[in-house]
């Protein structure tokens, strides 16, 4: 089976991309640094909001 590395998975365009590689079939890999958070504060984190 094919393998997908994403990185920036947890971003709006790389969540879309690792969803649509995953439905496809793919095994995929989803890296993400949470950057967002060091520029844009707590505001602006791509971390999980449960």
């Amino acid at each position: 089976m094919a393998t997908a590395l994403v990185t920036g998975s947890a971003g709006l365009i790389g969540s879309e991309t690792v969803r649509f590689l995953h439905d496809k079939g793919l095994d995929v890999i989803g890296i993400d640094n949470n950057l967002r958070e060091y520029f844009f504060g707590t505001d602006g984190t791509t971390r999980r909001m449960a």
